[in-house]
């Protein structure tokens, strides 16, 4: 037999309880206690724990919203983002393009100018050698003259005065520039 069960056992042997048997009053105080307790209960108890449930709910629903909220700025902020990640990566692609462009246009224009002194160097080269070649041609015409009128007074057999010299010199000068460079 149950132990646990024991003791009601007992007490209902004795006449004292009985669970079994029907009380008509101690129905009316279950119901009349029943009855007061939940009067208790709705006038002071439902109404704040109702009101604090209500609260808990505004809360929760609130703190949804604000999740939600949250996740949607989330969402804006990565998607600006992403689309300033996008414009940077573009903009650096074009400030490495208009570098590179600058970079030609320097090399270029480096290239033209070092051509051009190039040019001008030779230029001023070749005016100086025809220059330089001329006066060569001069110098050889003078002394050609000289030569010549030294062997011409040697065989002529007279002297010639300084005045003589200069003049058949200037003459042989005049004859001589009227031919011309490359043929002398």
């Amino acid at each position: 037999m149950n132990t646990a069960a024991m003791p009601f056992l007992a007490l209902a042997e004795e006449g004292g309880y009985a669970p079994f048997t029907y009380d008509p009053d101690a129905t009316i105080l279950t119901i009349v206690t029943f009855a007061l307790l939940l009067f208790i209960l709705a006038k002071f108890a439902w109404k704040p724990i109702l009101a604090g449930i209500e609260q808990r709910e505004k809360r929760i629903e609130d703190a949804i919203g604000k999740a939600e909220a949250d996740r949607k700025e989330a969402e804006r902020l990565l998607a600006d983002y992403r689309g300033r990640v996008a414009n940077v990566e573009q903009e650096i692609a074009q400030l490495r393009e208009q570098g590179r462009q600058h970079a030609e246009s320097l090399r270029a224009d480096i290239r033209a100018r070092a051509e051009a002194e190039a040019g001008a160097a030779t230029e001023r080269a070749r005016r100086d050698i025809d220059l330089a070649r001329i006066q060569a041609l001069v110098e050889i015409r003078r002394e050609a003259v000289g030569l010549g009128l030294a062997v011409a007074s040697k065989v002529v057999g007279r002297s010639l005065d300084d005045a003589d010299r200069r003049r058949l010199a200037q003459e042989a000068i005049d004859e001589l520039a009227r031919v011309p460079a490359g043929k002398a």
